[in-house]
């Protein structure tokens, strides 16, 4: 093919002979007809590829806490509280969004009772939570709340507050020692299941899941983690699902859960799906989304806390959460405080559970997204009106 040059506007360009562009025009054709045939039926086939007879079920369960409707189904009365109650909240981790949140609604929920509650935060350590709820003892508060406390980790201080008669309840700790210990819960079970089913859908059966389990919380790992094993394990909701589990502790909340997840998809790039609760999901997320490991792995966490709802909406790792409305939580410990201090027995508080991806984060409040889930009801009016009290 024979070159010439060609002075163009004051520069100088490269022709071809009439026989060299008609080649390149050709080739160039029969490319662009290349891709424009291929590109799309493989893009079509990833997109429309028919769910598995698993994943079509796990999609329907998933769907049905997605859309659930909300109602009232806490207690219809409650005694009129007494007037200038102390009560401690020994908080497990204050670092940990979801049990921040809670301990900020107790102290909310207490000012309207014209209470005293107080915060102490156990930093993810047994020893310092049962130090904090020693000291709660040796201060005679007239009520004490553990809040994702074990109470066989702080054993001799529980054992302290019930022979001092100090009124004790728990907010999520599944299970207590003794049992006769009042716990404001939800159905973990039910979360993590919901999770599981959401993988399986979204992946279409082929997951292969990281699991971060925390060492710390009994109902972490006796709830959530066992709705979500249960699923994942059975050969018949899901025959291709993988799981590897990796233990962390909340005292290294800020370090270790995300250097776990980083090393553990850079060793096996087949890792599509890390899980956590969302104090830890959130720093997981940031973690791979700075090593550029975002595009090979999602996130399903449970909480739903603020950060976790916008890097869901954002589409940074996180792509679905399970939420209780932690608010509504702490102000179902308080209205049972109340009932125990007056020697009335707890009642249950038919707290409600959701899940959440980008397709319904729409339904959340400006409020909402920047404090987390509320439930979907106005709980707290509904609890001053139980209580008598105003704004």
């Amino acid at each position: 093919m024979k070159t010439v040059w060609r002075t163009i506007g004051g520069s100088v360009r490269k022709a071809q002979s009439r026989s060299a562009m008609t080649f390149k025009r050709a080739v160039l054709a029969c490319a662009a007809t290349l891709v424009a045939v291929l590109t799309p039926v493989s893009a079509s086939v990833a997109a429309d590829a028919p769910l598995t007879p698993e994943a079509s079920a796990a999609k329907v369960a998933a769907e049905q806490l997605m859309t659930a409707k909300i109602e009232w189904r806490g207690p219809s009365s409650s005694s009129k509280p007494i007037v200038g109650k102390r009560i401690a909240v020994v908080s497990c981790c204050e670092a940990a969004d979801g049990a921040a949140r809670a301990s900020r609604a107790m102290v909310e929920a207490g000012k309207a009772l014209g209470w005293q509650v107080n915060v102490l935060d156990g930093r993810g350590d047994p020893q310092e939570q049962n130090k904090a709820l020693n000291s709660a003892i040796d201060a005679k508060y007239d009520g004490i709340v553990l809040e994702f406390v074990d109470t066989t980790t702080v054993s001799d201080g529980v054992a302290r507050a019930l022979k001092a008669k100090i009124p004790l309840i728990t907010l999520g700790t599944l299970k207590n020692t003794p049992d006769s210990i009042p716990d404001v819960s939800w159905d973990y079970a039910k979360h993590g299941e919901a999770l599981a089913n959401y993988m399986i859908w979204k992946s279409n059966g082929n997951v292969n899941a990281l699991i971060l389990l925390n060492t710390d919380l009994y109902v972490t790992r006796n709830g959530q983690w066992v709705g979500t094993k249960n699923v994942l394990t059975d050969s018949k909701k899901c025959k291709d699902c993988k799981v590897t589990v990796k233990e962390w502790a909340m005292a290294n909340i800020d370090t270790q859960p995300s250097s776990i997840a980083s090393a553990a998809v850079q060793a096996n790039p087949k890792i599509n799906w890390t899980w956590c609760f969302d104090a830890c999901m959130s720093r997981v997320s940031r973690a791979l989304v700075a090593s550029d490991l975002a595009a090979k792995v999602r996130g399903a966490g449970f909480d739903c806390n603020a950060e976790s709802l916008q890097l869901i909406k954002d589409g940074q790792v996180e792509a679905v959460c399970a939420a209780d409305p932690r608010e509504w939580d702490a102000y179902a410990v308080i209205d049972n405080l109340n009932r125990l201090m007056q020697g009335q027995p707890t009642v249950n508080q038919g707290i409600p559970v959701r899940l959440f991806d980008k397709t319904n984060i729409g339904m959340l409040s400006d409020y909402e997204m920047s404090h987390g889930w509320q439930g979907g009801y106005d709980f707290r009016a509904a609890y001053r009106k139980l209580w008598g009290v105003q704004k």
